[in-house]
């Protein structure tokens, strides 16, 4: 049905620019009670809704939830160089008679190695627990000795670095100056500390878990907070149009839970496999923080969630005649170019995350375009007059 042009955005509407801002107060203020819902549900304990249960809360599964595309990452890595390790001693290896196949052990266990140093005392404790037949008398009446863990063979290996006055000079006593032997054992590295980020301080791990749960508030939320952001955008359509908050609402939830999703699935382990090589590069061993990977974790999924977005909020201001078809179209060249600084701006320093983004966000600019040509806005009377 034909109608007036517009002079301005409210001429049409039943709402003037003061209900406009009351209406924005009103969906910001819903839309924090969303999220304040969801935080809470994040916090329940686990064993107030199964009485009895160990569960945990939804913030504390949150948090070792989120740590997964880390340990991967970091297991690839000690993996990787644990085989590059092997690699660079296949020769000598050989030599003693190891199958080359000994360089397939990390990838195909899951293991990896670590190097120790046992010295004398220890040898001699060693060698009673293996062949404790062969131990005489005095090293027998020294009582059993017990099996060695990971933690008491590592702690041997730290030995080697107190100063030892028999070193001429002062200098650090060197594990042969000390009569040590190395050792290469393997650990599953679901068992290995450093495959795990770590907290500093104990009031860290409080915070980290409130954070988990804001995180989980908004996405437990996002169903109202999105309702509520495209219902004061309904304010401003026509009466006509107003069917499209409810017909694309569901369109938009899916596109910002695409995007977290494809962030944390995805994104996270190429960016973590590319910083890594660094690490193994300047052979220092990552220390990864709970706290820095957390806010790291938390924001990038909101990022691409948030801006997957943009064919919605294209459509949207179409329909508002604030831009048409034909304006996206002129200025496509212009808009890749604030999408790639955007998405500099907004992901991490490496080139993976930047270069998904804006990837992504082109091919959503386009699907904007294609959005609005569905759904064209009605002509109205001065536009055909204006043709004429």
């Amino acid at each position: 049905m034909a109608g007036k042009r517009r002079d301005d955005l409210f001429d049409d509407s039943s709402m003037s620019f003061g209900e406009h801002l009351d209406e924005l107060r009103y969906r910001l203020i819903m839309s924090i009670y969303w999220l304040v819902g969801g935080f809470i549900i994040a916090l329940i304990p686990g064993s107030w809704i199964i009485p009895g249960s160990n569960l945990p809360s939804l913030s504390g599964w949150a948090v070792s939830f989120i740590q997964r595309p880390l340990t991967r990452s970091l297991h690839s890595y000690y993996v990787g160089q644990s085989s590059d390790r092997i690699k660079g001693q296949m020769k000598r290896l050989e030599e003693m008679g190891y199958s080359p196949d000994i360089a397939l052990i990390p990838a195909r266990s899951g293991m990896a190695d670590r190097e120790v140093w046992l010295f004398p005392d220890d040898i001699a404790r060693l060698r009673r627990i293996l062949f404790p037949d062969q131990a005489d008398s005095a090293e027998t009446a020294a009582g059993p000795a017990s099996v060695f863990t990971n933690e008491q063979l590592l702690a041997m290996a730290d030995n080697y670095q107190k100063p030892d006055d028999g070193v001429p000079g002062g200098e650090l006593a060197t594990p042969q100056s000390q009569g040590a032997v190395s050792f290469i054992f393997w650990e599953k590295l679901a068992d290995d500390p450093r495959i795990k980020a770590k907290s500093l301080s104990m009031p860290e791990t409080f915070v980290i878990f409130l954070k988990a749960a804001v995180f989980l508030g908004v996405l437990i939320g996002s169903p109202g907070i999105f309702y509520h952001f495209w219902a004061f955008v309904g304010a401003g359509l026509y009466a006509s149009e107003k069917r499209y908050v409810y017909k694309y609402l569901p369109f938009s939830l899916t596109l910002f839970f695409a995007g977290a999703a494809l962030a944390f699935f995805v994104i996270f382990e190429m960016v973590l496999s590319f910083l890594l090589t660094f690490n193994a590069g300047m052979n220092i061993d990552p220390d990864p923080r709970i706290s820095e990977w957390l806010k790291f974790a938390m924001i990038l999924p909101l990022g691409f969630g948030i801006s997957f977005q943009l064919p919605l909020v294209m459509f949207a201001l179409y329909r508002l005649r604030i831009f048409t078809i034909e304006a996206y179209w002129d200025k496509w060249r212009i808009s890749v170019v604030i999408i790639a600084f955007l998405s500099m701006m907004f992901t991490p320093p490496d080139p993976w995350s930047m270069i998904c983004m804006v990837s992504a966000l082109i091919s959503l600019y386009f699907l904007g375009i294609l959005l609005c040509k569905l759904a064209p806005v009605p002509k109205l009377e001065d536009d055909d007059e204006d043709d004429a």
